[in-house]
Parts: C-alpha cells; sequence; structure tokens
C-alpha cells in the first residue's frame, strides 16, 4: 500500500495532469492499493491569504483579483483536460459551491474590518479543495477509480490556525474508519494536503508545506509500506539544480538527516513531515514527477554513511527580517510578548535573534507575510510608550539564507565556507553555527544567493 503526494508542478498544468494520472494508474494495475494526497496549483495558496488580509483592510482589488485567478486558472486547466461536457458541468458546480465560502468569508472579514487567522485558513484551504477536485477528475479520465475526500474529515487538530498540530490517535482513527473502505473496493481517495479541522469542525491548515505532513500522517495511519512525494526534481540534492546544475542526489538519508535539511528547508520537506513515519520505520521517498523513472531520494531508519565532510548546501529565497527596536533593554517579557503576537497572528517564525546590545529582536519570517506581519505589531503595540516599549518595528526584503549541511563534525568546515564566501564577495548578514548537529546557515542579501551557492558547491567538493 502506498500514500503518493502530488506538488503544484503535477497539479498546474495539464499535460502534467495526465503524466500524474499515468503515474497512479501504472501502480494501480499493478494492484497497489494507493491514497493520493495533493496540494494547490502553483501560487494560489498566496493570492488566496492575501485576499483575506486585503479584505479587512478594504483592499477590493487584491480580492477580486484572487477570486478570478481562483476561478480562471481552474477553468482552464478543466477545459483542457476534460473533453465530456456533462464531466466539465459538474466540476463546475463542485467549485462553484467552494467559491461561495470564498465570497461569505470575504465580505465576513471586510464587514468586520478585521481578520483572524481562523477565517484566513478557510480562505486558504480553498486551493487544495479546488485542486483535489481536479485531480480526482483526471485520474477517473485515465481509468482509476477515484473519489475526493476532504481531510476535514481526517486530521484532527488543535486551534492553532495557520500552523495547526494534529492529534495523532483521533486522526489515525478516523483516516482508517474512512479511507479502509475506499481502499477495498479499490478507489483511489483523492485527499486535500495542508488542511485539517479542529474538533469543533473548523478548517485548519497544518502551515506551508503541510501537504506533505499530511501525507505521512496517513500514511502512518495506514501502515502504508511508502510514501512518496513527487515534485520536479530528483530527490533532494547536494545543491538547488536550478542554481548547480551538476548537483548531485543523494540516494539515501537517515530519518535524522532528512529531518536537519527540513529544519532549513520546509519547501523541500515540512519540519514535522518524517515524525509519524519514524514512529514506524515506513519509509519516505522523493522522486521526480517528470522522470519518473528516477529513484529519487529514499529517507529510512539507518541510512549509508557519506564519507563527504559537507553533505549538502540548502538555498532559500523571499524571506524578509522584521526588526523590533527599543529605547531601553530587551527584557524577556518583552520579547515573549512579540513571540506570541506571531503566534497569535498565524504567521510562521523561521527563525529570530535578540540582541541585547543593539536593544532589538529580528524576526526571520517569509517575505510574503513581513508586511501584515508589521502591521499586526504595530496595532498591538500601539500607544506604548514606557522605557521598554518598542521603538521601532520595520522589515528588510528580499533576504537569503544558505544552510551547509554536514555530513561530520570538520573543525576545518567553517573557515572554509567564510573564505569561500570572501572571495566571492558575499555580504553575510547574520551567521548561525549549531552547537548541537553539524551545520552552518548564513542569511544574505536574495542576489547574491547564487553566486555563493555556486562557488560554495565547487569548493566543498560536492561536484
Amino acid at each position: 500500500m502506498q500514500v503518493m503526494k502530488f506538488g503544484a508542478v503535477s497539479v498546474s498544468d495539464a499535460v502534467r495532469l495526465r503524466e500524474m494520472a499515468q503515474i497512479v494508474r501504472t501502480a494501480h494495475n499493478d494492484g497497489e492499493a494507493l491514497v493520493v494526497v495533493c496540494t494547490a496549483i502553483n501560487g494560489i495558496t498566496d493570492k488566496l491569504i492575501t485576499a483575506a488580509r486585503s479584505a479587512a483592510s478594504g483592499r477590493e482589488s487584491a480580492v477580486d483579483d484572487a477570486r478570478r485567478e481562483l476561478w480562471g486558472r481552474h477553468r482552464a486547466l478543466a477545459e483542457r483536460l476534460v473533453h465530456d461536457e456533462w464531466e466539465r458541468e459538474a466540476l463546475y458546480r463542485e467549485w462553484a459551491d467552494l467559491l461561495k465560502v470564498f465570497d461569505r468569508y470575504t465580505r465576513s472579514i471586510a464587514t468586520l474590518g478585521e481578520h483572524s487567522p481562523r477565517s484566513i485558513d478557510t480562505v486558504a484551504a480553498l486551493g487544495e479543495r479546488f485542486a483535489t477536485h481536479l485531480v480526482a477528475t483526471a485520474l477517473r479520465y485515465a481509468g482509476v477509480a477515484a473519489r475526493t475526500v476532504d481531510a476535514a474529515e481526517l486530521i484532527a487538530t488543535n486551534d492553532h490556525y495557520g500552523a495547526a498540530w494534529p492529534f495523532p490517535h483521533e486522526s489515525s482513527e478516523r483516516i482508517r474508519a474512512r479511507l479502509r473502505p475506499l481502499l477495498q473496493a479499490r478507489i483511489v481517495p483523492v485527499i486535500t494536503g495542508y488542511i485539517g479541522a479542529t474538533c469543533e469542525g473548523n478548517v485548519t491548515t497544518l502551515g506551508r508545506g503541510g501537504g506533505d505532513y499530511s501525507s505521512t500522517l496517513i500514511g502512518a495511519a495506514l501502515d502504508a509500506d511508502e510514501v512518496c512525494i513527487w515534485t520536479d526534481v530528483d530527490g533532494i540534492l547536494t545543491a538547488d539544480p536550478k542554481i548547480v546544475p551538476e548537483a548531485r542526489t543523494l540516494a539515501e538519508l537517515s530519518y535524522d538527516e532528512a529531518a536537519e535539511i527540513a529544519t532549513f528547508a520546509p519547501e523541500i520537506l515540512h519540519p514535522r513531515t518524517l515524525t509519524p513515519l519514524a514512529e514506524k520505520g515506513i519509509p519516505l521517498a522523493i522522486r521526480n514527477v517528470l522522470r519518473p523513472g528516477h529513484a529519487g531520494t529514499r529517507m529510512v531508519a539507518q541510512a549509508r554513511p557519506s564519507v563527504r565532510a559537507a553533505h549538502m548546501i540548502i538555498s532559500a529565497r523571499g524571506l524578509s527580517q522584521v526588526g523590533m527596536a527599543t529605547a531601553g533593554g530587551w527584557p524577556p517579557y518583552l520579547a515573549a510578548r512579540v513571540l506570541a503576537r506571531f503566534f497569535d497572528s498565524g504567521v510562521e517564525i523561521l527563525s529570530f535573534a535578540q540582541s541585547f546590545s543593539e536593544r532589538s529582536l529580528t524576526v526571520m519570517v517569509r517575505a510574503i507575510d513581513a508586511a501584515f506581519a508589521r502591521e499586526h505589531l504595530l496595532a498591538a503595540f500601539k500607544g506604548e510608550q514606557a522605557p521598554n516599549g518598542i521603538r521601532d518595528i520595520s522589515f528588510a526584503a528580499p533576504i537569503g539564507l544558505i544552510a551547509v549541511i554536514s555530513a561530520t563534525s570538520n573543525g576545518q568546515l567553517v573557515p572554509q565556507i567564510l573564505a569561500t564566501l570572501g572571495r566571492v564577495g558575499t555580504r553575510v548578514l547574520a551567521l548561525e553555527q549549531s552547537t548541537v548537529s553539524p551545520h552552518l546557515s548564513l542569511l544574505l542579501p536574495e542576489d547574491q544567493i547564487d553566486a555563493a551557492v555556486k562557488a560554495l558547491h565547487h569548493d566543498l567538493g560536492l561536484a
């Protein structure tokens, strides 16, 4: 039994949808029981979140733009994929009902003049809900019996909207009860990734990249033989192949190594993806939907050790630093209040640093969240003029991250990395070296990412 999770590359283009359907059909015809988990088409989730936030401040153009894109892009895919008029109209009716949810929630947000993480999650979940109907239709066209299942029926979570935590035991019971009858009937469930629901039935999201986590929760509950994440690269590589074409695929990683990578690269793996599988020893594979014959990367409990000091280079773009300064010091209670505000707003914190000498706190977030986070903090701390109150809130973008993950502790690695960055003239904004695991992470201007990654990949002997 296998769980297949398909990313945005598989659902954003009609040709790719057909190729995805062929992968599923081949495995299904071989007699394997399958579950499919899918994500929203490329860029839609960001559009939906922006629309919900914009509705509160009366920016109707952003809401209208997101609505047009949500409907228009999916309809264009349906027209290329679905040639039967009855089937296409049935798909449009499903989407029309979901569009009513978008309209109802954005109107409510606009009327109240404020948004809540709960309302944002409901709007953000619509991308996956649109996509599952499209994927199920593509599978049926390929001759595979398929049925959509909303993950809100399966994954029970707490009420931390924006990055909810599932309740594993209750979720497992729901997953088995709902999916096993379909699997026994040789029907492929097509499930919305990224979302769950509270015990009261309110929709939640599991954080960006949460579709990976959804797939492993489902795989663990069903005691799958494997969970496979299908993406547009040949697994996990020594560097981003779009920057370093000669980057090598890492054939095998341990759960611990993969979890380290996920810490710095949630776009590669959601940080909690490995946890459900590690408890049961279920392998996780990452493979390329564009090259299904490639073995990709496999994550297991015990991987073969690497002889290289540097294992891989992770790079990320689209980040921003939200900085806060005070006239006095940075007492712990003030930092705690700021971090709590981020938590309440549903904005995911990627990292943070407190400087007592500079009387500041810097929080790293995705660039798309930076302006919203600043507005939220300004409103929360408005009018506070105490000596230790926040004097200024600013954000800087665009910023990039590079993390060098080491396979072994090597005292020469850090000087070598810094020498390379100095040679190519990289401006290092911040640096962190772990004391518990062999990695070094750096923040730098986004436009310097490519040159730094290329130089490090060469100098560290990863080619």
